[in-house]
């Protein structure tokens, strides 16, 4: 996969009030208009009904919803749970993204599964067992984990990809924990997958280089995102982002192109509750930071609900029978600062998609002398130069730095003066320079 994409998750319980998929298709109109090119959706197959607690998660008790489904704790991978539709709303709301020109990956929950499952009756071997017999749970969570010894359960899920491949004409995957799944697995079934969908598209949920050295097209960056909102939100020096980037790119190479690049998720937007980045970082800090995760190397990662400044709480175990209001705040779309928010972003995703230099240029770190405030780097291609610099701080910034502009692709709360710039609190500029 190219990894010029940029990637716009969507959970079916805060996208909307209703939470379903038919709900949700209404707005893939307005989701192309975003310029984003891949809807990652978050699991809507059906989820274990288990009334004991015991079987839920810490968090999902935590958040007192009261709510026994999990999304993350299947009971059926072939059919989508009542809770968001039907399998026929699935393919048609897979047939509606792709007439406006989006991709879809579904999300593959494999590591383990609810103790009810629909297939445990019949082949108790597809799940790992303690010496006595009964039903063995992870660690972290306490879920029937999924034995992976077993070659049938391997051609089970198998076919379950195929299904979704051939019948519903989902592009690829996201792969919850996937580096927890054995690798040979992922490798056999792709290889497969690979000879009905040449393009498929996957996505792993972990960090191990070792699975997108081969088979997976993308991979998370967790510690990436933790030091950048660490420094918008937590008053972390700017030098700390940079000096874990330079670690990182020592571990990955020019592997760090295929991790993702984002300040929010379903699980950081859930964990968040009312604090929502648009909160604690501000409308503005969020919008420099998100400046970061386009013109940075990888793959831009979007939130729903992002692209208007949503601030709600996304509780991803609420829904509209229990819990409480978790959905997007779609009025701030109204606002003046959902308003700018959404130019901003068709206006940035543009500049990711016209510009080579932006989201395949060389980066090289370029120093200033406000280090603590402001992430300056350069991006290089063929004979051009882009420089980016943000300013990470609610507070006016005077910083030494060398900006020649030639072409100024976006700017905001920036003064440029002979040597240096002045920039406003979350100012930010992106341009080519001369040489």
């Amino acid at each position: 996969m190219s990894n010029k994409k940029i990637i716009y998750q969507m959970a079916l319980r805060t996208f909307t009030p209703e939470g379903t998929l038919k709900a949700a298709e209404k707005l893939l109109t307005h989701v192309a208009s975003l310029h984003v090119d891949i809807i990652y959706l978050c699991p809507v197959f059906k989820a274990d009904n288990d009334e004991d607690r015991t079987t839920w998660s810490p968090r999902q008790i935590e958040t007192n919803t009261n709510n026994p489904k999990n999304p993350y704790k299947m009971s059926d991978y072939f059919n989508v749970d009542e809770e968001y539709g039907s399998n026929e709303d699935l393919k048609d709301f897979v047939k509606e993204a792709h007439k406006n020109g989006l991709k879809v990956l579904f999300d593959l929950v494999y590591l383990h599964c609810g103790k009810n499952a629909v297939f445990i009756k019949e082949n108790p071997d597809f799940v790992e067992q303690n010496a006595d017999g009964t039903i063995a749970v992870g660690e972290q969570w306490p879920f029937a984990r999924l034995n992976f010894k077993n070659p049938d359960l391997r051609k089970y899920l198998f076919e379950n990809m195929k299904t979704f491949v051939t019948e519903y004409a989902v592009d690829g995957f996201r792969c919850d924990v996937g580096d927890q799944v054995p690798l040979d697995f992922w490798e056999e079934s792709f290889k497969a997958l690979k000879e009905i969908k040449p393009d498929l598209i996957t996505l792993n949920e972990g960090t191990d280089l070792n699975y997108i050295k081969g088979i997976f097209d993308m991979e998370y960056a967790f510690q990436w995102t933790e030091n950048l909102v660490d420094v918008f939100a937590n008053a972390a020096s700017a030098q700390v982002f940079r000096n874990y980037c330079i670690q990182e790119k020592e571990k990955y190479g020019d592997h760090t192109k295929k991790l993702i690049r984002t300040v929010d998720t379903h699980d950081t937007a859930s964990d968040a509750g009312l604090n929502r980045n648009e909160i604690t970082m501000t409308t503005r800090g969020v919008e420099a930071a998100l400046v970061i995760t386009t013109t940075y190397e990888g793959v831009p990662f979007f939130w729903n609900g992002y692209e208007v400044c949503d601030n709600a709480e996304n509780c991803m175990f609420s829904n509209r029978d229990f819990g409480r209001r978790s959905a997007a705040n779609w009025s701030r779309g109204f606002t003046h600062d959902g308003a700018r928010r959404m130019e901003f972003i068709k206006k940035i995703h543009t500049i990711f998609h016209e510009c080579d230099i932006v989201n395949d240029g060389m980066l090289e770190w370029v120093d200033n002398d406000a280090e603590d405030a402001v992430i300056s780097y350069l991006k290089s291609y063929q004979d051009k130069k882009v420089l980016v610099a943000v300013n990470t701080k609610n507070k006016n910034v005077d910083v030494n730095i060398d900006i020649d502009p030639k072409e100024i692709y976006i700017v905001s709360g920036v003064t440029l003066l002979d040597k240096g710039a002045v920039m406003e609190p979350y100012g930010y500029i992106v341009t080519e320079i001369n040489d």
